[in-house]
């Protein structure tokens, strides 16, 4: 079993819970400008003012990789900032909170809540700091049975989890918004919360199955790239979508919620192989003998022989 340091873990402690809130604002500031350009104000083919909104989204990504790359040394900083993901998911089902949440930050960052980007991508880190932290225990692979099972069953669970808290949040939080009506509303706050467990249990599976997260990575920013490359064909194409997941799964990967899944599924992979590596050789080195002090024995007091007379 290989552990990490506890300067190890205080330092991807702090880098995560410093990067992973700047990266998400800025994807959210990003994204809120591709979201009116792209959506609210109608595209005019004009590519020019996505440049920025895409560079700030891909400085935002870049952090996030780093954050997943903070698990080689020690899996505490994704599971602590992972633990964070309550937050957005008390937004999402009391959408009172998020109405507060605009009176006291700029907009820019509260939309990123809105459509459940936050929660997501915190998330997942949390599920794959523990995948991590199983893996420094019990580095061996799993029979090649798990490993199928886990190749099939984590995209069908990402997907199943990502579909269900889109419909959640279109049912909860953005119905509230749009008809400031606050209450909660159980159905759509089930499904967010099942939704979130599921994309738990997709990211674990990989325990089983470590390329399991590579499918849904590629499919996930080939979405991504083509929503910006070809908005004309891709935006129309979202909206078949079943209502009500048309109105927030385009949303949702404007302000780059796939893209940001798909770098974090493609980092964490590698990040995962070479922890196993690590650990694998950590359990094979071999120990070195051990040394013991020399043994003293007190000095004990000599008495003379006798003999009988002669």
């Amino acid at each position: 079993m290989r552990t990490s340091s506890s300067t190890a873990r205080l330092l991807t402690i702090v880098v995560a819970l410093v990067l992973t809130p700047i990266a998400l604002i800025l994807l959210s500031v990003g994204g809120q400008t591709m979201n009116l350009t792209l959506l609210a104000y109608g595209f005019d083919g004009d590519v020019t003012p996505l440049i920025g909104p895409v560079l700030l989204q891909a400085l935002g990504l870049a952090l996030l990789v780093l954050v997943a790359l903070t698990g080689i040394r020690s899996s505490a900083g994704l599971i602590v900032v992972g633990l964070s993901s309550i937050g957005p998911l008390v937004v999402a089902v009391l959408p009172v909170t998020l109405s507060w949440l605009y009176r006291v930050t700029p907009r820019e960052w509260g939309d990123g809540l809105l459509y459940g980007v936050p929660l997501i991508v915190l998330a997942s880190l949390g599920a794959m700091g523990l995948v991590l932290a199983l893996v420094r225990r019990d580095p061996r692979p799993k029979s090649g049975v798990l490993g199928g099972i886990g190749l099939i069953a984590s995209p069908l669970l990402l997907v199943a989890g990502a579909g269900a808290i889109a419909w959640g949040i279109a049912d909860g939080t953005l119905f509230a918004l749009q008809r400031f009506q606050f209450d909660i509303r159980p159905g759509a706050a089930g499904a967010v919360v099942a939704g979130t467990v599921l994309v738990v249990a997709g990211v674990l599976l990989t325990r089983w199955s470590p390329f399991a997260l590579i499918l849904p990575a590629v499919a996930l920013l080939a979405v991504g790239v083509a929503l910006i490359a070809a908005p004309d064909a891709t935006v129309p194409m979202l909206f078949q979508l079943p209502r009500p997941l048309n109105t927030v799964v385009p949303s949702m990967l404007l302000y780059a919620g796939g893209a940001a899944a798909g770098v974090l599924y493609l980092a964490f992979t590698a990040v995962l192989l070479r922890v196993r590596a690590q650990s694998r050789r950590s359990e094979q080195a071999p120990s070195a003998p051990a040394t013991y002090p020399p043994a003293t024995y007190p000095p004990t007091a000599t008495t003379p022989a006798t003999y009988p007379p002669a």
